[in-house]
């Protein structure tokens, strides 16, 4: 049976691996910011470049990381807005878990999905993997998260953000220079249009 599921996976993976950017064997092993400070980390982030595909378009991408009078001490409000291909503005809420011991860089973004479930019911929220790479805390983050298929395959995803909507060419060859030590292709990176935003 589990040679059967094994089976069927790699099939998957293969069919899907047009569209994502799925690679065999388990997550890549990477080194977080050391002496992480979620204080100085708070504030807004602008998405500069992406590795991973979305379907449709997407434009000025931001996330919004706050304490509000209600969050608990290990719970971040997390904005994310963006414009979509049509134009329409959107916000999602999320939420950024803080480890309670550990990598303090090692966090996790919490959403509630939007859509329905077969019995009537809202997707249950998904849990993400949000490691900070590494951040100057003013002016540039590198982001990775990773999903594992049983350990055959993965997918890895990482975001460069920036606290203005745009990066600089040294900033951004740098971060270039991490991705491509932890054997992450930069063929896959989406650029994220940051022009004419009016959210």
């Amino acid at each position: 049976m589990r040679v059967l599921v094994s089976t069927l996976l790699v099939a998957f993976i293969c069919l899907i691996k047009r569209a994502q950017a799925v690679e065999f064997g388990r997550c890549q092993h990477v080194e977080l910011q050391k002496n992480f400070t979620i204080d100085e980390y708070l504030g807004t982030w602008y998405e500069i470049e992406r590795l991973y595909n979305i379907s449709g378009e997407r434009k000025c991408i931001s996330e919004t990381i706050s304490r509000t009078a209600n969050s608990f001490d290990d719970r971040l409000e997390f904005l994310t807005r963006m414009i979509k291909e049509d134009g329409e503005i959107v916000a999602l809420e999320g939420e950024l878990l803080l480890p309670s011991k550990g990598d303090k860089a090692k966090l996790q973004y919490k959403i509630q999905m939007p859509g329905a479930t077969m019995d009537g019911g809202l997707d249950q929220p998904r849990t993400l993997h949000y490691w900070v790479l590494e951040t100057d805390y003013t002016s540039y983050s590198l982001v990775f998260s990773c999903v594992s298929f049983l350990g055959l395959a993965h997918t890895p995803y990482a975001w460069l953000l920036s606290r203005d909507r745009q990066l600089s060419e040294n900033t951004t060859n740098h971060l270039y220079n991490l991705l491509t030590k932890y054997q992450m292709h930069l063929k896959d990176i989406v650029k994220v249009d940051q022009t004419d935003c009016k959210v």
